[in-house]
């Protein structure tokens, strides 16, 4: 996506903003413009309604709220923060990390390695299942920075075979940071992928189930390109999820609008985090959409002897969260 276009689009919300807000680009719009698929946006201070309205985008009921439209002819997508609570701060962090992420790719002459390899990392991710905030994973951010650390510090070479291979080492309690140093709050987290600007944040966030998911995705993934030397090489081995699902059964939540998934995609680290207190889990990172753009599917594999079990829990929880899907 051109420069030019980004600070277009950028400047048409800015300007449909409300005068105390504070409006400001984030994510791979950010580190990695010519690959971004949308625009992403962060506003503060500003009613998300009256600024959907004012740009004629679709109010989606995530925490927080998130507007999508099209300006200037690409995809944008906003979110809308308001208050001083947690995922408030969090979120306000977004945009000077990953300013800083990139000056630091640019600085470290790594950001061409970066930007080749970026694209197949995405590719991997979305095969895989192993993306999405909201589904128990981490978002790109999380995966951009293990990609751009080890190119940084001089871990690896650069493309995807080195990167695989770098990650295949990575196990229980791993800190990665920028600088190399990830510092330590006395807490054992099971993968801490260091914010880059302070304070100290984990952008992981996993859970100790999806994080032994993580390092073995990353093993397998090792073993499946083999002598793999190119990137066109070593993504061309990796399977789909779908293609050989983990054992288990596997369950289906769907439904047939965004707004059922905005608010699916807003809470379900909640019903991921009961269905793990009853056995095994894996999360499907990823958001399916076998009957066109608004039908949505996501998938959660659990051990067969707690099928029944996960099935009613996952039912109630959609009952009493008011959330339009079913369990199939």
């Amino acid at each position: 996506m051109l420069q030019e276009t980004i600070e277009a689009v950028l400047a048409r919300v800015r300007a449909a903003a409300g005068v105390r807000a504070l409006v400001d680009l984030y994510g791979s719009s950010v580190y990695a413009p010519l690959t971004a698929g949308d625009v992403d946006i962060l506003v503060s201070h500003d009613e998300p309604m009256r600024l959907g309205a004012a740009l004629g985008f679709e109010v989606i009921p995530t925490t927080p709220p998130r507007l999508h439209g099209v300006l200037e002819g690409v995809p944008v997508d906003i979110s809308v923060v308001n208050g001083d609570n947690d995922l408030a701060r969090n979120m306000r962090f977004g945009p000077r990390d990953a300013t800083l992420l990139a000056e630091r790719l640019r600085e470290s002459g790594r950001d061409e390695e970066f930007q080749v390899t970026w694209p197949h990392v995405r590719t991997l991710v979305q095969r895989r299942a192993l993306g999405h905030n909201g589904l128990g994973w981490f978002g790109s951010f999380g995966w951009a920075l293990l990609l751009a650390i080890p190119l940084i510090n001089g871990d690896t070479t650069g493309g995807l075979p080195a990167w695989l291979r770098w990650m295949a080492k990575l196990a229980y309690g791993a800190r990665v940071a920028l600088d190399g140093q990830a510092a330590s709050d006395g807490v054992t987290d099971p993968i801490f992928i260091a914010a880059p600007t302070p304070p100290a944040r984990d952008v992981a966030r996993l859970s100790k189930r999806a994080a032994e998911h993580l390092f073995g995705e990353a093993r397998a993934a090792a073993v499946a390109i083999g002598d793999a030397s190119t990137d066109a090489q070593a993504i061309e081995r990796i399977t789909d999820i779908a293609a050989s699902p983990p054992s288990g059964t596997t369950l289906v939540i769907s439904g047939e609008s965004e707004h059922s998934r905005g608010r699916y995609d807003g809470m379900a680290r909640r019903l991921l985090k009961d269905l793990e207190a009853l056995g095994p889990t894996r999360s499907w990172g990823r958001f399916d959409h076998p009957e066109g753009d608004e039908a949505w599917e996501h998938r959660i594999t659990v051990a067969t002897s707690r099928a029944a079990a996960a099935t009613d829990l996952a039912e109630h929880w959609l009952a009493i969260s008011n959330i339009d899907a079913i369990v199939s």
